[in-house]
C-alpha cells in the first residue's frame, strides 16, 4: 500500500545542511518505491525545485511557539506518517520542530510518528533531556549509529511501546565517470592529501593542520579542503590563520562549495583522504561514507579499532594522537583506491527498504 509521508527538515538542497542532503536522497528513494512524500522546510533563497517529491517552504525559525503552526501545515498535508529529521542547520535554538509530535499528537492526528535523531549522546544532558521529553510524541525513534541509539534509548526507557531502530545513514555525493586528476591538485610527486565536510572544532582540522606541517617535513605534500566549509565562518577563518603560522597556505587548496560532480572529481585527486574526527568516527558520518563510495583510502580515529581495515581501506588511528596520524598518512601510498562499493540508488534504496520495515513495526506496534 502506498504511503503519504511527510517529513520535516529544517533545510533541503541547495541549502548548506548535511541532514538536508540526508533528506533529500531519502525521500527520493521512497518515491522510487512509489510513495507520495512532502518536506515540510524553511524558505530560502537556496531551496531549489526537488526531484521526485514535494517541498513546503515555511516561513519560520523554528521557535516554541511556532509548533502550533507546524502542525497546523501538518494537518494540511494528512500524511500517513510524520517523520522528524533533528538537528539541521535552519533550527538554530528553536525547539519548535522537536515538539512538532507533541502538537500533531495533541490536536488529534493520527499519524505515524517518527524521529531520526542523528545527534544525541554528544548534547549537554540538559538539551538530550528537553530533547528526549520532545520526542517521546512518538512512535519510532531512529538514529545512525549504535551510540546514539543506546543514549536515546537510557534516555527514553520509561517510555512504554516506544519503536527504535538502527538505521545508518549512505553517501551524499558519489564517484563521477571518467574523472582525471587535475594539475591543479597534483605536483609532481605530490602526495595530495584530502578533507572533505563542514569546517567544525570537532571535526579535528586543527590536528591535520599541524600533522601536515610534519608530513611536509618528509614528503611533497599538497592538502585539500574540498567541499562546503559550513556555516563557521569564524572557524574557518581561524584554521586559516593557523595555516599561515605553519607556513602552510601556499600548500593547501580550499575548493569552496561544488556540484556534486566537481566535487566527486575532486575526491578522486585524493591519495588519502583524512577525517580526524575528535570524538572517533561514528556511523552517522556520511562525509565518511563519501570517502568509501569512492574507493580513496581513509585515515580516520577510532575509539577502539586501531591500524589497517583492508575491507573498507581504512586505517584507523587514536584521536588527537598527531604522532600516528603523520605515520597513517604517510603511509598511504601502500592503500591505492578500490572499487567503490555500491551504487547510489542501491544504497538509499535499502535504507528506504530498512525505514519501511520500521515504520510497519512501529504501526503494528503502536
Amino acid at each position: 500500500m502506498a504511503l503519504k509521508i511527510c517529513f520535516i527538515s529544517s533545510a533541503l538542497p541547495d541549502v548548506s545542511c548535511g541532514i538536508g542532503d540526508y533528506t533529500d536522497a531519502l525521500a527520493r528513494a521512497l518515491a522510487r518505491r512509489g510513495h507520495e512524500i512532502v518536506v515540510l522546510t524553511t524558505a530560502s533563497p537556496d531551496l531549489r525545485p526537488p526531484t521526485g517529491y514535494r517541498a513546503v517552504p515555511l516561513q519560520t525559525t523554528w521557535p516554541l511557539r511556532d509548533a502550533g503552526r507546524i502542525a497546523a501545515a501538518v494537518r494540511r498535508e494528512d500524511p500517513d506518517i510524520l517523520h522528524l529529521q533533528f538537528p539541521g542547520a535552519s533550527y538554530g535554538r528553536g525547539f519548535g520542530a522537536c515538539f512538532a509530535p507533541w502538537a500533531v499528537r495533541l490536536r488529534g492526528q493520527q499519524p505515524l510518528l517518527v524521529t531520526t535523531l542523528h545527534e544525541f549522546q554528544s548534547f549537554r544532558l540538559r538539551h538530550r533531556t528537553r530533547l528526549a521529553a520532545a520526542v517521546s510524541a512518538c512512535d519510532l525513534v531512529i538514529a545512525p549509529d549504535p551510540a546514539v541509539l543506546a543514549s536515546i534509548q537510557r534516555h527514553l526507557r520509561w517510555r512504554p511501546r516506544l519503536e527504535t531502530a538502527l538505521i545508518p545513514v549512505a553517501a551524499s555525493v558519489w564517484p563521477t565517470v571518467n574523472t582525471q586528476r587535475t594539475a591543479a591538485l597534483h605536483g609532481e610527486g605530490d602526495l595530495v592529501i584530502g578533507y572533505w565536510g563542514f569546517l567544525r572544532p570537532d571535526k579535528g582540522v586543527e590536528l591535520l593542520l599541524e600533522a601536515f606541517a610534519e608530513v611536509r617535513r618528509t614528503r611533497a605534500a599538497r592538502l585539500v579542503l574540498a567541499g562546503d566549509p559550513g556555516p563557521d565562518q569564524a572557524y574557518a577563518a581561524g584554521l586559516h590563520r593557523k595555516a599561515a603560522e605553519l607556513g602552510l597556505a601556499a600548500a593547501i587548496q580550499s575548493t569552496g562549495r561544488l556540484p556534486a560532480e566537481q566535487l566527486s572529481a575532486v575526491m578522486q585527486s585524493f591519495d588519502v583522504c583524512v577525517l580526524p574526527f575528535r570524538d572517533g568516527l561514528s556511523q552517522n558520518r556520511t562525509t565518511y561514507a563519501g570517502a568509501l563510495a569512492h574507493g580513496v583510502h581513509v585515515v580516520t580515529t577510532g575509539l577502539d579499532q586501531r591500524g589497517f581495515v583492508p575491507e573498507t581501506n581504512t586505517t584507523f588511528v587514536p584521536p588527537d594522537d598527531q604522532d600516528a596520524l603523520v605515520s597513517a598518512i604517510l603511509d598511504a601510498p601502500k592503500h591505492p583506491r578500490k572499487q567503490g562499493m555500491v551504487s547510489p540508488e542501491s544504497a538509499w534504496d535499502q535504507i528506504a527498504d530498512r525505514h519501511l520495515t520500521a515504520y510497519r513495526r512501529a504501526r503494528d506496534r503502536a
